[in-house]
């Protein structure tokens, strides 16, 4: 059997942030999410293809 470190570490990424909602208000993991939200709209501003132009190019990645 062999190991997927990302597989991994994305499933321990899963449990600890279920684990820290569970175990905290709305109020406090809702101000994390908001943080988070608000970054990745950031981000986006900056992103250098339009919605189309980011579809195609999955969609010619996904021919190969």
């Amino acid at each position: 059997m062999m190991l997927n470190p990302r597989k991994d570490e994305r499933m321990n990424f899963v449990l600890y942030w279920a684990d820290f909602v569970r175990n905290n208000s709305d109020l406090v993991w809702g101000k994390q999410q908001k943080r988070l939200i608000d970054s990745l709209m950031q981000n986006a501003k900056y992103f250098p293809l339009n919605a189309k132009e980011y579809l195609d190019l999955k969609k010619e990645k996904h021919k190969r």
